[in-house]
């Protein structure tokens, strides 16, 4: 009679202990500098260091409203501690926040940084911002955006 009573409890408790998620922790996706990529002919920049490349057309236009707007440019991407991705390039009124989901990367947040676009970006890894310095102005970024005002 006992082992019937208990027996059920057994089945649940290892039944719940195979279904648990290994977890590695803590874990640091930061980027330590950023990468500067240029952008090829086909609107295509590529990383061989962390093993990225994707299309470059739609952010682009997204930014400037111009099929072709991404000749002859250059972005500046740097990634957090929290995986997340932050990307502009000069000209670009905004910093983009991208995750990798599934094979792409997908908008997260779009910081408006000058309505006048910036002039020589630069990222920086300061835990916990992302760091953007841009015309003579230091700018702490997270994925939700400015934290704590411009400098």
């Amino acid at each position: 009679m006992y082992l019937l009573t208990r027996f059920p409890i057994l089945i649940l408790v290892l039944a719940a202990t195979a279904c648990s998620v290994l977890t590695l922790q803590p874990s640091d996706f930061g980027w330590p500098v950023e990468a500067v990529l240029p952008v090829d002919k086909d609107g295509t920049v590529s990383e061989e260091r962390y093993s990225i490349e994707f299309n470059t057309v739609a952010l682009f236009y997204e930014e400037f409203k111009d099929s072709l707007s991404y000749m002859n440019k250059e972005l500046r991407m740097i990634r957090n501690n929290d995986g997340f991705y932050f990307i502009t390039s000069t000209d670009f009124k905004n910093v983009y926040v991208f995750n990798a989901s599934n094979g792409t990367l997908k908008l997260e947040n779009k910081i408006l940084i000058s309505e006048s676009g910036i002039n020589k970006p630069a990222f920086n890894q300061r835990p916990p911002y992302i760091e953007l310095i841009a015309d003579g102005r230091k700018f702490n970024l997270t994925k939700e955006g400015i934290e704590g005002g411009n400098k």
